[in-house]
């Protein structure tokens, strides 16, 4: 079950344990990016029913990035001091930069026009959260995204639904920045 926003708590996840020692800010970053989705093959979309080519396996990419990237955020937000979650927040951002291409298979689209569409993306679940919406609802939300752009058609809604519930670590992401123990050096 997931967890809603403001509860971010519990024990720490065994199947991802983060160690007791201080992390810097890029070495908490690299945890969080370890424990979100990569790219997703259209094997992947075909074990949940979905038939994508190429160009629609990378939007759901961006998408399933954006909603990990939106629960990162909210868990930073709710865990760091406002500097430290710009700081973590910040390298997580920089190491997208770098695998852009390789691990998230995004060749021959801009990576600063994903970064503004993602701010908006953010804006949208954020609000979805405000109005006291569950994670669920957050999903949801992306996937009317996702299907309002003809990425996903209206009969495979409840199968993108799924594969975003499925995929995304909400629960052990909060966990691990609620153990977040961050240092300069």
């Amino acid at each position: 079950m997931l967890a809603p926003l403001h509860s971010f708590t519990g024990p720490f996840d065994e199947a991802m344990p983060m160690s007791p020692s201080p992390h810097t800010p890029a070495q908490a970053a690299a945890a969080l990016y370890a424990m979100i989705p990569h790219a997703l093959s259209r094997a992947t979309l075909e074990e949940y029913g979905i038939d994508a080519t190429p160009e629609q396996a990378q939007q759901i990419t961006r998408e399933v990035l954006s909603l990990s990237l939106f629960w990162v955020y909210s868990a930073l937000q709710v865990t760091l001091s406002k500097t430290s979650k710009e700081r973590v927040f910040g390298e997580l951002r920089q190491c997208i930069f770098k695998i852009w291409e390789s691990d998230l298979g995004q060749r021959g689209h801009d990576v600063q026009q994903y970064f503004e569409e993602m701010e908006g993306r953010r804006s949208a679940y954020d609000r979805v959260i405000q109005e006291g919406g569950t994670p669920v609802m957050v999903f949801t939300e992306s996937a009317s995204i996702l299907e309002s752009v003809g990425t996903v058609q209206p009969e495979d809604r409840q199968k993108i639904l799924a594969l975003l519930i499925d995929l995304i670590p909400v629960d052990p992401i909060g966990e691990q920045v609620a153990e977040l123990d961050l240092t300069d050096t």
